[in-house]
């Protein structure tokens, strides 16, 4: 019975495209940008418009039995591209149609956002993302840059309705994941870097992305558990053999991560490793929280993690999965969850 339990599981993470793969050339179908009508702006001073807010329905959390005490901490998320079906010609997705939404609450909400949620209060705009293939270069140059630039102005424009509306001057965590992660790290550029906002920055999670040294002049890469005001970031791959890894197809290209930054999101510093003993908990696909069963192989630009330590069964299903983008937070939710709520203690006892 628990086999079939979680096969079921699988196949429904894989519906919502949190594990997903394709390890195969994908040719997608498109339309011109010129043509394509962008749906109805979203209005975020309207909580229809917001997937997750704290007067919003927060029932997608129950789950997990999260303790509801919070911190007086705010975190805005970002989500990462969904918009990934070949013969979806759109440029931009429709906030507005159910089966996206259904799709952001179903699947990053739950087993990302839900990383912040016993932190502080978690915002997460609906926003007009990018469609997938616009990170191929010859979607980028014939519209796929301006796609991106929309999504942002989506991000942008919740931003600045969550500072004015909402955050009573609380501070605040900012996190995202992939497509998610980079439009932070342009929030965190043009609001917070080398400006006053910035003493308000709990703490950046920037993963699934490419950060380097010359993409922030006062924002820098954390390498103490405790530390605040900065920002951490890594790229997660599965430690394979050369045949398997010569045959794998990564979302995160490791030609394209050569420069980029990694942090260590299990000690939290600047170690290379980790024991499995040190690791606090992937969060599986049944929404159950396994402790000791990730361990990090070695860190360059990129996390190297071993095939997760779990029942036979469960080590089956994710000896399938080769690309592990999909599974940056998931493989290190319970130590993101304690390593927020630690950091933001942490700024509560020792910011004025």
């Amino acid at each position: 019975m628990k086999y079939f339990v979680s096969i079921f599981c699988l196949f429904s993470l894989i519906s919502c495209g949190l594990l997903s793969e394709n390890n195969k050339p994908v040719d997608y179908n498109s339309e011109s940008f010129k043509e394509f009508k962008l749906s109805k702006a979203p209005d975020y001073t309207n909580l229809s418009s917001w997937a997750v807010h704290p007067s919003g329905d927060l029932s997608v959390f129950d789950d997990f039995n999260l303790d509801s005490s919070k911190l007086p901490v705010d975190v805005f998320f970002i989500y990462p591209t969904l918009l990934t079906d070949k013969n979806n010609t759109r440029w931009n997705a429709d906030i507005y149609n159910e089966t996206t939404r259904l799709n952001v609450l179903g699947s990053s909400v739950k087993y990302q956002a839900s990383a912040w949620f016993s932190t502080g209060d978690v915002y997460v705009p609906f926003y007009r993302q990018a469609h997938l293939r616009v990170f191929r270069e010859s979607f980028w140059k014939n519209g796929g840059r301006e796609a991106y630039e929309m999504a942002y102005n989506d991000i942008r424009e919740a931003f600045v309705t969550y500072m004015k509306e909402y955050n009573n001057d609380k501070p605040i965590i900012i996190a995202g994941h992939s497509q998610g992660a980079g439009h932070a790290k342009r929030l965190l550029q043009e609001f917070f870097d080398d400006k006053p906002l910035k003493n308000k920055l709990v703490a950046a999670y920037l993963i699934g992305t490419k950060i380097t040294n010359d993409d922030f002049k006062t924002i820098e890469l954390m390498t103490n558990k405790n530390e605040i005001g900065g920002f951490v970031t890594w790229n997660t791959y599965r430690l394979m053999s050369e045949r398997k890894t010569k045959n794998a197809s990564f979302t995160i290209s490791e030609e394209w991560i050569q420069d980029a930054l990694c942090s260590n999101p299990i000690t939290w510093d600047d170690k290379k490793t980790s024991n499995y003993k040190d690791h606090k908990g992937f969060l599986y696909l049944n929404k159950k929280v396994f402790p000791g069963t990730v361990k990090i192989e070695s860190i360059d630009n990129k996390i190297l993690v071993k095939l997760p330590k779990m029942g036979i069964v469960k080590r089956l299903l994710l000896s399938t999965v080769k690309d592990y983008h999909k599974a940056d937070v998931n493989l290190f939710w319970e130590d993101i969850r304690l390593n927020s709520v630690e950091r933001s203690n942490y700024y509560l006892e020792n910011t004025n």
